[in-house]
């Protein structure tokens, strides 16, 4: 599992700044919490990548476990 800071990029096809969205799922009783990365001149994906995971029973960050 490979976990990202939430950091802005430059977009690869403007090189515009590009900040991350953050979007929160639940699955399993766990929290995901992922960065979404979109070029704000064309509206297309760049990247995603996670950042936490917790588990919503405890509230414990489980990130290293999972």
């Amino acid at each position: 599992m490979n976990l990202v800071r939430p950091t802005n990029i430059s977009s690869p096809m403007t090189g515009s700044l590009c900040r991350p969205k953050l979007v929160t799922t639940e699955r399993d009783h766990k929290l995901y919490t992922e960065a979404h990365w979109y070029c704000p001149d064309t509206g297309c994906f760049i990247r995603k990548g996670l950042i936490k995971v917790v588990d919503k029973r405890t509230g414990e960050d489980v990130t290293s476990v999972v």
